[in-house]
């Protein structure tokens, strides 16, 4: 096969039960010329062996026994092994529409994108919701629309949005072509220090370095939710990682110069990971420490100047109303009050 197009990437961690159906969807697309990475980053079920009996039957697919752990690993491994001039992203227990390659494929011979994005559908049983960056197609995105789209990767919630739909999808790192020169040339890869929060990270960071990018609102992408997905798991010491992606997007702010939209845009994602960390940490179900020690742990969190500086400096216009009581209190530091309350909802 002459050198891919696309090279599509697809991290496993024990998904045996659903990569057939997964890749089902990527072996079956419209458009050949492509290539399909597994890349198996330290399975404990037998999704090896599933990945080798698929592989067995197309040859357009690799397997990548990759030991390091880690999605971030998992793709970062793909990229490097990769040799499309595009690539994107699937999750091993998502699916996408057997055509988008085509439907990308064809666009792009006009527009030679540095970076083309489509929609996705969230399925959670037989509800679907649907999840939209414009109300329209854009063929190629102004310097304009290239920012409201970085703040959509930052905060989705945000008012400044210019439609009001679901825009959780723009910080995915699926849905997406990558140009892989783009990548190797800026070595734009996935933070490994954090497990949390990675995609949000790598495509604020990357967008400053994409120019020519196109969107469809067509929901190609289907993302599977399931009830222990990473937003209802427990995660114990988020606060860490959270911290990590938060003085990188700072920082960034801070390099690059971004005005105050993108400031006020990146403090609404600062306190909803504060908001993660109460609800998928300390006060998580699985959680076993006490109350007492879950107030102790809060008083802590909200004492640290990167914490205190971000609820200070909120724009509570980003916020609903049950939101903000919970800033308040957390700007006070009424840790018991916080505690009771969490432990009552939660």
């Amino acid at each position: 096969m002459s050198n891919p197009l696309v090279s599509i990437v697809v991290p496993v961690y024990n998904a045996a039960q659903t990569l057939e159906k997964c890749v089902g969807s990527l072996t079956t697309q419209t458009f050949g010329k492509i290539e399909i990475l597994l890349v198996n980053n330290g399975s404990t079920d037998n999704s090896l062996d599933v990945c080798k009996n698929i592989a067995a039957k197309d040859s357009r697919i690799k397997v990548i026994n990759h030991y390091e752990k880690g999605v971030s690993t998992a793709r970062n491994r793909g990229i490097d092994e990769s040799s499309g001039d595009y690539v994107m992203f699937v999750d091993a227990d998502d699916w996408i529409d057997t055509n988008v390659c085509e439907v990308f494929a064809n666009l792009n011979s006009k527009y030679n994108y540095d970076l083309f994005c489509f929609s996705a559908l969230y399925n959670k049983g037989k509800k679907s919701v649907k999840s939209f960056l414009y109300s329209e197609n854009v063929d190629l995105l102004s310097p304009e629309q290239k920012e409201s789209l970085q703040i959509k990767v930052l905060s989705p919630q945000a008012p400044v949005l210019d439609y009001k739909v679901n825009t959780r999808f723009a910080g995915s790192a699926c849905g997406k072509f990558y140009k892989r020169e783009t990548l190797q040339k800026n070595n734009l890869r996935f933070a490994t220090e954090t497990i949390i929060s990675e995609d949000v990270l790598f495509n604020t960071l990357s967008l400053d370095c994409f120019h020519r990018i196109g969107y469809t609102r067509r929901s190609f992408y289907h993302y599977e939710q399931q009830n222990d997905s990473a937003q209802n798991r427990y995660r114990p010491n988020s606060d860490k990682y959270f911290e990590f992606v938060i003085n990188k997007i700072q920082r960034w702010l801070v390099e690059t110069r971004k005005d105050q939209r993108f400031i006020d845009s990146a403090n609404c994602l600062f306190v909803h990971y504060l908001f993660g960390i109460l609800k998928e940490d300390f006060f998580h179900k699985d959680n076993n420490i006490s109350l007492t020690q879950r107030c102790l742990v809060l008083k802590s969190l909200l004492s640290k100047n990167i914490h205190q500086t971000m609820l200070q400096s909120v724009n509570k216009n980003f916020f609903s109303v049950s939101e903000k009581m919970l800033i308040f209190l957390m700007k006070k530091k009424f840790c018991w009050s916080i505690t009771l309350l969490l432990w009552i909802c939660l």
